[in-house]
């Protein structure tokens, strides 16, 4: 015969040893093509630690310090971890991976919406998803594989990254790093905060205010609407960068292409120092003053070194085998 009491003296003393760890665990175990609408107590700061491996995830902010999941699980879903441990609110979606074919094509996965406070610090990760993250204000890292990134209205603190996808920023402040492999990085970023852009097979069409940038591109084309800037790097290989910029005092510019054109269009009467170098069979084209591009009498090198409007900033720019081109408003 059952003892109801030291049942519930069990209870009482297993309660409090969760407790004092500081773990909670809650929603472990969920079954395939269940339908889910689970909330667990965050506090109105929280760390979240998300892993998903196929499907659609939607992040929503809301002014409860609770985080909310909400939506179907795929039929290949093995389990559905939602646990508090410590400071951070655990997310974990697994699928059954027996088998060389674990994932389908045609299987569309989970789809999750997923509420957060407002002051939420958010960790994501997949490998085929499409992710939507708007309204966090402390920081997003999102990491897929296979999948877009949309990112709205978010972050201190925003890290983006895709191998086979797009990245869409909308108005992003705060730090800011976005790179893909297989994709377009399209961003409108406010702020004081660094920023940097990097992408191997697509284009970059980024607005930004920050004084402090970064770009690279190997095989695409990246298009720049500047402000004022203090720090200013451009690398490409076999694409276009161009840049409408105004350069600060003190402003140090660099730029390298391979196989690339590089377009720079300047504020009105720049104050800068040039030096521009171009190498096996590149040019240059100065739009800016009546000074003229130099070259051996052998060899297909060219350069350009001159002091515009008092020299105040300094441009370096280099390429082998593309074109430079400097102009201003």
């Amino acid at each position: 015969m059952i003892n109801l009491y030291n049942c519930y003296s069990a209870m009482r003393v297993l309660s409090t040893s969760v407790l004092a760890t500081g773990v909670l665990l809650t929603s472990s175990i969920a079954f395939a093509g269940e339908r889910i609408d689970r909330t667990l107590d965050s506090g109105a700061t929280p760390k979240l630690d998300i892993e998903h491996v196929n499907g659609n995830t939607d992040i929503k902010v809301w002014d409860k310090p609770q985080v909310r999941v909400v939506g179907e699980l795929s039929d290949r879903t093995e389990e559905f971890i939602f646990e508090v441990r410590g400071d951070v609110v655990i997310i974990h979606v697994e699928v059954n991976s027996m088998g060389k074919d674990w994932w389908e094509k045609n299987d569309e996965g989970d789809t999750l919406t997923i509420y957060v406070p407002t002051a939420s610090d958010v960790n994501y990760s997949a490998v085929n998803a499409d992710v939507t993250i708007e309204g966090v204000t402390q920081s997003a890292s999102i990491d897929v594989v296979n999948g877009d990134v949309d990112i709205t209205n978010t972050g201190k603190r925003v890290k983006a990254s895709s191998v086979n996808g797009d990245i869409n920023l909308s108005r992003v402040y705060g730090r800011l790093d976005a790179d893909t492999i297989n994709g377009e990085i399209t961003a409108t970023h406010e702020g004081q905060m660094a920023v940097s852009f990097a992408s191997v097979n697509g284009r970059i069409t980024a607005t930004t205010s920050s004084p402090d940038v970064t770009v690279e591109t190997v095989n695409g084309q990246s298009t720049l609407s500047l402000q004022s800037i203090d720090s200013l790097s451009i690398n490409t290989v076999n694409g276009r960068s161009t840049a409408s910029l105004n350069l600060n005092p003190d402003g140090q510019l660099k730029a390298n292409s391979v196989g690339g054109k590089i377009d720079l269009t300047f504020q009105p009467n720049v104050s800068a120092q040039f030096d521009i170098e171009a190498h096996a069979g590149g040019d240059i084209d100065n739009r800016i003053s009546d000074d003229k591009v130099g070259s051996p009498k052998f060899g297909p090198s060219k350069w350009l070194r001159f002091m515009n409007n008092g020299g105040a900033a300094n441009v370096d720019i280099s390429t082998v085998h593309g074109t430079i081109v400097i102009d201003q408003q």
